[in-house]
């Protein structure tokens, strides 16, 4: 039986629900996303947030957000992104992580597929890393399942985009994590957030793919800018065989 997940990323929610960000009301947006899954996607397996869901990492922010997502939660898997609070975030969702473990991660055995979820969170930078603990915990994964087909969920895109300003804010020492990649032929996909724009490519024989933010889209110019697509998110359908199918989808319009 296939796997239906959908990916949110980048959601920058205030505790004041009308605050903007670059022009842009993120909970408006937000909300238009959640509505618009509701009634394309309502049959979803996993909803998946990679990230940077509270701009201003604020307790109340996280409760509302929590709220908003309502009847999905035991559905929803979390990793932090850079404007995220991991303490808070364990606080406010104790029932999706391991209270044992020093990083925010998930890791699902479903449908023919190991699902995986990396903290990159570095605390007070906008930069990413994934350390040597938790690259030895991926391995220890991706080796007891060598014929089962992987997807990693990760906030910072491992490899540069070829846009000079975010690449500069990407994944620090990222080739460990990209040299266990192209050796586990079992990855099939990576998906990623922090962007704010679909962007895609390839990691030895895996897809990577990153996904609209669900308010402000950046542009894709070698300095900063930002783009007037609509804010989106991205669905993924895993098969038993190893197979998986992807697609970004946006709201109507930008507001």
């Amino acid at each position: 039986m296939s796997v239906r997940i959908v990916q949110l990323t980048d959601l920058h929610l205030y505790e004041q629900r009308d605050r903007v960000l670059a022009g842009v009301p993120t909970w408006e947006t937000f909300d238009a996303v959640l509505e618009q899954v509701r009634e394309r996607h309502a049959d979803l397996d996993y909803l998946i947030l990679t990230g940077d869901l509270a701009q201003d990492e604020a307790p109340q922010t996280y409760m509302m957000l929590r709220e908003a997502l309502g009847e999905w939660l035991p559905r929803c898997r979390i990793i932090p992104g850079n404007h995220d609070d991991p303490v808070q975030l364990r606080r406010l969702f104790p029932e999706l992580f391991h209270d044992a473990a020093d990083r925010l991660t998930f890791d699902l055995d479903t449908g023919g597929w190991t699902i995986i979820g990396l903290d990159s969170h570095v605390p007070g930078d906008v930069k990413g890393r994934v350390g040597a603990a938790q690259l030895e915990w991926v391995r220890a994964l991706l080796a007891g399942e060598p014929d089962r087909p992987t997807l990693i969920f990760i906030h910072h895109p491992p490899v540069p985009l070829g846009v000079a300003w975010l690449d500069s804010l990407g994944l620090l020492a990222a080739q460990p994590l990209v040299s266990l990649i192209e050796g586990s032929p079992q990855v099939k996909l990576v998906c990623a957030g922090h962007v704010h724009q679909a962007w895609s490519g390839e990691i030895g024989s895996a897809a990577i793919q990153t996904t609209p933010s669900t308010c402000v889209q950046f542009g894709a110019r070698a300095e900063k800018s930002f783009d007037r697509r609509a804010a989106g998110y991205r669905t993924i359908t895993l098969e038993p065989d190893g197979r998986f199918e992807t697609d970004v989808h946006r709201l109507p319009a930008a507001p």
